[in-house]
């Protein structure tokens, strides 16, 4: 890991920053002689193709690109990586460390420099159509005659070899006068940037996050990371791919850092301003806490990806719940299962601040024993009252699914809960659907992974919209083809919610009455679904251990009379 040189004083800078001004292809150059560099402690990459091509047009229009706060120190031999360009680097004594800047210096090295004669595929391939004077990125299997690969622009003598063979250039000379002006504009461009010298590494990460948070934030996991700097370089993104062995998909590292605060007790001020304060011991404590919440949520509550919980709430309460609760004990699970389905069907737990978080663990705080403590949380209900759940599945019968609602992933449980197979094997869900939830790719900009695109999941037996009384889990291979069959086993039918009848209105392309009686078995499934996660009241009694504690208190307080 980068350690900054101690100055005198590691509370300020004894020097001014440097202002200078690098043409692009003196930090290309930099960057092949391993000088720039990139700490630990820098967020993830964010930018994708759009933002990308926008930097590149903005230099070709000569447009302002910001500045880059760079800090010169040594720096270790190792290997870089720039996107998908990689540099052998040696051990440097005035290496020049990214503080700001590392999305515009990875998009020039990663386009600029990649080695590729055809670059594709990835958020760095662009291309510049001379054509049309619009940069562009290949994604196709045929280069258009008129585009340039951006990695001949990086020296003029690549530039000029790459024109010499190219066949659309004879005839063209307006195309080649266009290549020649855009290699010379990106290599002659003129970045401005701050040079910081004599700085420590603490005073570098205050210097990273008020630099990052001056305009669009940073992620708070990302901030924490960036100056926590304990238990390795990134240590929420490690916990979260600990994690991973359980099956629970990779959760978003904010989430986790949610759990921390509620598991260790600190508030979000200190979690942004000073997360070096934060005990060293803080993530493992709050690994150890998910693991016994996510076994619970998997195992009596029956959610089995992070991606379906209706809300993030239970996860977040129940890491501190059972950090402080951490023996095994099944009536404990059932209780917290219980609480997450109230919480989900009702809607409680859409209420994700730490107010309210904090409240909950106030109530628990007061009970000894854990499942008096979750009984608390709990009120009897009657069927009655479960059917005017918000988010109860039957109310999303005659519906387009989205599982941007709470009700939608509700809905895709109850499904799940069914155990639905393929017709002629009996390979669980599991180990299919999971593998397109974990295909679904994190929102850039917002970095939610909260929202899964249903086509992924649902299958509609009939019409093309998924609407409730029509979908299926699409367990992956399943065909509707394999379901509109009068041979089908009616074990596998009953895993799908449909019987007999329903596959011979299917045959009979008789949409009106198949929706009609789909809707029925969905509903008699559904009212029972919901019944069986809320409806029994017996583990709301209190616990025979605590019934005897309170006997014996009784009895001790009469024999002192």
């Amino acid at each position: 890991m980068l350690q900054f040189g101690d100055p005198p004083n590691d509370k300020i800078l004894n020097r001014r920053p440097e202002a200078r001004g690098y043409r692009i292809e003196q930090l290309l150059q930099e960057a092949t002689d391993g000088i720039v560099r990139i700490p630990p402690f820098q967020r993830p990459l964010r930018w994708r193709s759009k933002q990308v091509i926008d930097y590149f047009d903005s230099i070709r229009r000569g447009f302002p690109i910001g500045d880059l706060l760079l800090a010169r120190d040594c720096a270790p031999s190792e290997i870089l990586h720039f996107g998908p360009h990689t540099v052998q680097a040696k051990e440097q004594h005035n290496a020049l460390w990214v503080i700001d800047g590392q999305q515009r210096i990875t998009a020039l090295v990663a386009c600029l420099l990649r080695k590729e004669i055809t670059p594709k595929g990835d958020y760095w391939a662009t291309w510049y159509d001379l054509e049309n004077e619009e940069f562009v990125r290949l994604s196709k299997r045929v280069v258009p005659a008129s585009w340039i690969p951006l990695n001949v622009l990086c020296n003029s003598v690549a530039l000029l070899k790459w024109i010499r063979v190219w066949p659309y250039g004879e005839g063209n000379p307006e195309l080649i006068d266009r290549a020649l002006e855009l290699g010379k504009a990106v290599r002659e461009y003129e970045v401005p940037a701050y040079i910081v010298q004599g700085a420590n590494d603490s005073l570098m990460r205050l210097i990273f996050t008020r630099v990052n948070t001056a305009g669009v934030g940073m992620r708070e996991s990302e901030i924490f990371e960036a100056r926590y700097g304990k238990e390795g370089d990134k240590p929420i993104r490690t916990a979260v791919a600990r994690l991973t062995d359980m099956g629970f998909g990779e959760i978003d590292a904010d989430l986790f850092l949610r759990c921390l605060r509620s598991t260790c007790g600190i508030t979000a001020k200190v979690s942004i301003e000073s997360p070096e304060v934060v005990a060293d011991t803080s993530i493992t404590r709050t690994e150890r806490a998910i693991r016994k919440a996510v076994f619970t949520i998997q195992n009596s509550a029956g959610i089995p990806h992070w991606k379906l919980l209706p809300y993030r709430m239970p996860l977040i309460f129940l890491s501190a719940f059972y950090d402080r609760f951490p023996e095994d004990n099944s009536r404990v699970d059932r209780l917290a299962a219980k609480w997450i389905w109230h919480g989900a069907l009702s809607g409680d737990h859409h209420d994700v601040t730490d107010a309210y978080i904090n409240r909950l663990l106030k109530l628990t705080s007061a009970f000894d024993k854990p499942d008096d403590a979750l009984a608390s949380l709990l009120t009897p209900l009657t069927r009655d009252q479960t059917a005017q759940y918000p988010n109860n599945p039957i109310a999303e019968l005659d519906k387009l699914i989205s599982m941007n609602r709470a009700s939608g992933k509700v809905f895709v449980l109850g499904l799940l809960g069914a155990k639905p197979k393929l017709p002629n094997t009996q390979t669980p869900p599991e180990q299919t659907l999971f593998e397109e939830i974990e295909s679904e790719e994190e929102n850039p900009q917002s970095g939610s992974v909260d929202e899964l695109n249903v086509e992924k999941i649902l299958l509609p037996l009939v019409g093309k919209q998924k609407i409730g009384t029509d979908v299926v889990i699409k367990i992956t291979g399943l065909k509707r083809e394999m379901l509109r069959n009068s041979s089908v086993d009616a074990t596998v039918l009953e895993s799908h919610i449909l019987d007999e009848n329903a596959v011979r209105l299917l045959l009979k392309d008789d949409e009106k009455q198949f929706r009609l009686h789909r809707r029925k078995l969905l509903t008699g499934y559904f009212y029972s679904f919901v019944n069986d996660r809320v409806g029994d009241q017996t583990d709301l009694r209190p616990s025979i251990a605590t019934v005897a504690e309170g006997s014996m208190a009784n009895s001790r307080k009469a024999g002192s009379r």
